[in-house]
């Protein structure tokens, strides 16, 4: 009974000299600690997602550019961005299976910071193009910067300008435009949303985090004129047509048509870009805002 009892302290000893051990031991820093992963926000309706960290590689699908020339990254948002210049571009091919190629509703969210364009300077950016086979000039899916204000007379906002699809409509190519208020500011960091919602036939736009105030003329879609009698249609879902190709910082007429396309007027995105993201639907406004302060959780 002794010798049972006294291997019985021992085992306690050790089981309380162990504790003590464990619990001397330094605590591992938690990388997550205050963060929160953008990606998990809408995360089963995220269908492309472009870090730019040091390559122009889709992280949901595995896409990755065909072609990249001047294509350079600098510190950004989070670690790296895309930085645009003259003649420096992405171009994707789409895969058959590509949610991209049949997109209803979306959301295309980012960090962007863009210099200003004066009215009397000819380029106008290309952002971002779904291109359309048989037309490369504005495809099923544009979202472009315009001009805003002069060099003589500056104003410290952007202008910018979409146009997006319905194949078939009798108002088939959606113009978006402007997009344009005090809140979108010019030559600084802003994370911005453009969206478009295919239950309510509604265009939105969010800047960090924050639905803005759109005209019903800019938000509210329909796919033909009123009736003399009747409901105006409603847009509905989008309906994109012969789409293979996307470009993110060039006009498709000048990066995938032969002979390149020379207008003066169809410039290269010159800003940068960083945390690009593309959802197959709207994203609700808490959806919004949750995003933007998760992303804000990430920043460098």
């Amino acid at each position: 009974m002794k010798r049972t009892n006294f291997l019985s302290l021992i085992a306690v000893i050790a089981l309380l000299t162990s504790v003590s051990f464990t619990s001397c031991k330094p605590t591992e820093p938690d990388p997550n600690a205050g963060k929160t992963d953008p990606s998990t926000i809408a995360k089963t309706d995220l269908v492309a997602y472009f870090p730019f960290n040091g390559n122009g590689n889709d992280s949901i699908t595995g896409m990755t550019p065909t072609n990249q020339p001047n294509v350079t990254y600098v510190t950004a948002r989070r670690k790296s961005g895309y930085k645009g210049v003259d003649n420096a571009y992405f171009l994707y091919n789409l895969a058959s299976t590509s949610k991209l190629k049949t997109l209803k509703a979306f959301a295309v969210a980012m960090w962007i910071n863009e210099p200003q364009i004066p009215s009397e300077q000819a380029p106008v950016p290309m952002i971002l193009q779904i291109g359309k086979d048989d037309d490369l000039f504005w495809g099923n899916l544009a979202l472009t910067q315009d001009r805003m204000g002069s060099a003589t007379a500056p104003v410290d906002s952007l202008n910018f300008k979409m146009m997006i699809l319905k194949n078939g409509a009798p108002w088939n190519m959606q113009w978006l435009t402007p997009i344009s208020t005090p809140a979108i500011k010019a030559a600084k960091w802003m994370h911005i949303i453009f969206e478009y919602d295919n239950v309510s036939s509604t265009f939105s736009v969010y800047v960090n985090g924050a639905k803005l105030a759109l005209s019903d003329g800019l938000a509210k879609r329909f796919s033909d004129a009123a009736p003399a009698t009747g409901v105006q249609p409603a847009l509905g879902d989008l309906a994109f047509d012969k789409a293979s190709k996307m470009v993110i910082g060039g006009w498709m007429t000048k990066v995938n048509q032969t002979p390149p396309a020379t207008d003066d007027w169809m410039g290269w995105f010159n800003g940068t870009m960083d945390e690009l993201r593309i959802y197959d639907r709207a994203l609700t406004a808490t959806e919004a805002k949750d995003l933007y302060d998760a992303e804000v959780t990430q920043l460098n």
